[in-house]
C-alpha cells in the first residue's frame, strides 16, 4: 500500500513538473509514459554493438545534439562526449514530427527504441538493415549550442580505418568494426564524418555521388574508378548522398574530387550505408577533365579484318529516343567504333517504345538508328531481327526490347540458303550451318519467360563464315544489396541465368560438334561478371572469354553502387582468341546520364578469321 500511494505521489509531481515544462517540449509525456522512461547514460548503450539496439521496445531517455535534420519529421542527435568505445555509435535517429528543435540544440529525448526500415524498395524489411530510432514521445530543447557546439567528425580513413574487402565473413554473428565493413558502418550509425579530399569514382546518379577519401590508393582503373574483383567489391567506397533540393541535377563524373572535407551523417538506405548530406553544403567540385574522348580505341579499322561491336543501346525507340541522342550515338558509331562491320545491339524497342499498342515491329526503330549513322558518315547498315511477342521478353512494358544485328552489306553478307526464323521457331544445326538465319534460340522454353531470347545469325565475311549469337540475359533484380541483412548475400537471379547460359552452351556445343572448327562469337549484356559461375559456364572448354584476358585497368562496362563492373562480354572460339584484338570503348561509363548515349560501355573487337 505505501509503495502504491508514493509512485502516486510521484506521479502527480511528475505531472506538475511536465506541465511546468510544457512550453519546451513537444509533445508533452503522460505521467505513466515518463514514469516508464529509463535514462541512459549514452546514446552508444542504447546503440549497442550490434546491428541491431539491445533497448528495441523499451521507452528510454537520453540527450543529444542535433546535428541534422532528415525531412520534416527526424533528426540526428549525437552524445557529444560519447561512451568511449568504437564499436558503439554514439547518435541515432529521432522521429518526432513538428519536434521544436534546430542545429546545435543540446535536447532530451524519451520515447521507444524502434529499428525502422528507412527508404528502401517494396521487400526492403526482408532485404535491408534497419536504422536504430527513438520514436519519440518528448523532445526537451535544454540549450542551443550552436553549430560551434557540434559533435568534431570522424574523419574516414584517417581517424578510422574502413575495412577494405571484406564486407562480412560470418554472416552477422559476430560484430567485428575493425574487420567487417558492414558492422564499421553500423559502429558509426548516425555520427557526424567527414571525407577528405574525396576522389568521385562515377557519375551521380539518384543524388549518390560514390567516393573514396583522398588516403585511398587505389589501384584506380583508367577512368579514376573502382573495378570489381572476384574477392574485392570495395567495401572502403562512399555513397554520398544529397538530402534536399537539387541532389540529382548534382553535377559529378569520374575523376572529379574534392579539396575540402565534405562532412555529414552516416545513415542507411536502399541496402546501402551513406553519407548524408545537404546539396548547398557540398564542397565546391573539381573537375578532373575526364573527357570523352580519353579512351580512343587503339584498334585500327584494316580492310582484311572483320570489326564487331557489342552495344546496349539503352531503350532506343524512334518514338521515344531523343533526337540528340539519336544523331549522339550515330556519331559514336561512325567515330569512337570506326563503323563496325557488325553491330549487336541490346535494348532496341519496338517503333512506338513504352506505348503498349501491340505491336512489336522495330523497323522504323531500327531505320532511325541506321539514318543517324549515315548522317555521321557511316554505311548504310541492315537490320536483322526477329520481333518477339508482345511483353514476352521482359524489359519496360510495352517497349518489347530485343537482341538485333545491324551490319554493312558492303562489307559482309547474311548467310543465305535458309529461310529466316520465326517468333516461335528454334534454330538448329545443319552441317555446321544454322537451319534458321537469323534464329532463335530455344525460344519457348520457359527458362526464357519475360527474358530477351537468344539470336542466332551466321554471316559471311571475305569468303569465310562466323556464327554470332546475341545475349541479353535476365537482370540482377532481386539480388540482396552487399549491405543486406543476409549475409552472404543470396544472387537470386543467378540460378535463372546459370540455366541459361546451359541451353546456349548446349546450342553452341551441337555446332562444335558437327564442326570443330567453327568460328563462333558470342557477345550482349549477360548480366554478369567475367568472373561469375555464368561466364565460366558459357565458355567451358572450348571458348574463351576476351574481357577476362583483357588489361584489368580497362576491364568494366558499367557503373553501379561505387563500382565499375563487366555486366557485357564477347565470348568466341578458341582458335579465333589469337586472332582477335580487343577493346573496351568508355564513351559512356563515367558520364552522367545527359552526357552519353547509354548507360554501357560498347565493345569492340576486330578478328583476322581463318
Amino acid at each position: 500500500m505505501e509503495k502504491t500511494i508514493r509512485k502516486h505521489i510521484l506521479k502527480r509531481a511528475l505531472a506538475v513538473a511536465l506541465a511546468a515544462s510544457a512550453a519546451l517540449c513537444w509533445p508533452a509525456l503522460t505521467p505513466d509514459q515518463a514514469w516508464a522512461a529509463e535514462k541512459v547514460a549514452h546514446i552508444g548503450q542504447v546503440q549497442g554493438a550490434a546491428q541491431y539496439s539491445p533497448y528495441v521496445g523499451k521507452d528510454v531517455e537520453v540527450q543529444g545534439v542535433v546535428t541534422f535534420r532528415s525531412g520534416a519529421s527526424s533528426f540526428y542527435i549525437q552524445d557529444p562526449e560519447g561512451d568511449g568505445d568504437d564499436k558503439t555509435s554514439d547518435a541515432i535517429l529521432v522521429y518526432a514530427p513538428d519536434a521544436s528543435c534546430g542545429i546545435g540544440d543540446l535536447v532530451s529525448v524519451s520515447g521507444e527504441v524502434t529499428e525502422y526500415f528507412n527508404a528502401g524498395f517494396r521487400n526492403k524489411k526482408e532485404t535491408d538493415l534497419p536504422v536504430t530510432e527513438i520514436k519519440a514521445d518528448r523532445v526537451k530543447v535544454l540549450k542551443n549550442l550552436g553549430r560551434a557546439g557540434l559533435p568534431k567528425p570522424i574523419v574516414l580513413d584517417q581517424d578510422r580505418k574502413i575495412p577494405r574487402k571484406t564486407i562480412d565473413s560470418d554472416g552477422l554473428k559476430v560484430f567485428n568494426p575493425d574487420h567487417d565493413a558492414i558492422d564499421f558502418w553500423e559502429s558509426i550509425e548516425g555520427m557526424r564524418v567527414s571525407i577528405e579530399n574525396a576522389k568521385v569514382l562515377g557519375p551521380q546518379q539518384y543524388a549518390d555521388v560514390w567516393v573514396v577519401p583522398g588516403t585511398h590508393e587505389g589501384p584506380f582503373n583508367n577512368c579514376g574508378g573502382l573495378s570489381i574483383a572476384a574477392d574485392d567489391m570495395h567495401p572502403e567506397h562512399i555513397c554520398v548522398y544529397l538530402a534536399g533540393d537539387g541532389g540529382k541535377q548534382y553535377r559529378a563524373k569520374a575523376g572529379d574530387h574534392y579539396d575540402q572535407p565534405i562532412t555529414g551523417v552516416v545513415s542507411y538506405a536502399f541496402g546501402n550505408y551513406q553519407v548524408m548530406t545537404l546539396t548547398n553544403q557540398m564542397p565546391p567540385i573539381i573537375d578532373g577533365g575526364l573527357k570523352h574522348d580519353f579512351d580512343k580505341t587503339a584498334i585500327v579499322p584494316d580492310p582484311s579484318k572483320l570489326l564487331v561491336a557489342s552495344y546496349n543501346i539503352e531503350n532506343f525507340s524512334k518514338k521515344y529516343t531523343s533526337p540528340t541522342k539519336v544523331t549522339r550515338l550515330g556519331q559514336s558509331i561512325v567515330n569512337d567504333l570506326h563503323s563496325p562491320d557488325i553491330i549487336t545491339v541490346l535494348e532496341l524497342q519496338d517503333n512506338d517504345g513504352k506505348d503498349d499498342s501491340g505491336s512489336t515491329d522495330a523497323s522504323q526503330s531500327g531505320q532511325c538508328l541506321i539514318d543517324a549513322v549515315k548522317a555521321a558518315g557511316g554505311p548504310a547498315y541492315q537490320l536483322v531481327n526477329i520481333n518477339p511477342e508482345n511483353n514476352a521478353d521482359g524489359g519496360q512494358p510495352g517497349a518489347n526490347i530485343r537482341v538485333a544485328y545491324f551490319y554493312n552489306p558492303a562489307r559482309v553478307q547474311l548467310k543465305s540458303g535458309v529461310p529466316a526464323g520465326k517468333t516461335t521457331q528454334a534454330v538448329k544445326w545443319q552441317g555446321g550451318h544454322l537451319s534458321l538465319n537469323p534464329g532463335r534460340i530455344d525460344p519457348q522454353n520457359s527458362l526464357f519467360t519475360a527474358t530477351r531470347k537468344s539470336l542466332a545469325a551466321e554471316f559471311t565475311f571475305d569468303g569465310k563464315d562466323i556464327t554470332l549469337i546475341a545475349n541479353h540475359l535476365n537482370s540482377k533484380r532481386g539480388d540482396d544489396t552487399l549491405y543486406g541483412q543476409h549475409q552472404p548475400v543470396q544472387l537470386r537471379s543467378e540460378s535463372k541465368r546459370l540455366q541459361l547460359a546451359q541451353v546456349i552452351r548446349h546450342f553452341v556445343d551441337d555446332g562444335l560438334a558437327q564442326d570443330p572448327a567453327k568460328n563462333i562469337m558470342l557477345m550482349g549484356d549477360f548480366n554478369d561478371f567475367e568472373f561469375s559461375p555464368v561466364i565460366k559456364t558459357l565458355e567451358g572448354t572450348t571458348l574463351t572469354n576476351l574481357v577476362g584476358q583483357h588489361e584489368a585497368a580497362d576491364r568494366y562496362s558499367y557503373f553501379y553502387g561505387g563500382n565499375n563492373q563487366i555486366l557485357d562480354n564477347i565470348i568466341v572460339s578458341k582458335t579465333l582468341v589469337p586472332r582477335c584484338t580487343f577493346d573496351i570503348v568508355h564513351v559512356n561509363s563515367p558520364f552522367m546520364p545527359d552526357d552519353r548515349v547509354s548507360d554501357h560501355d560498347p565493345l569492340l573487337v576486330q578478328v583476322d578469321l581463318p
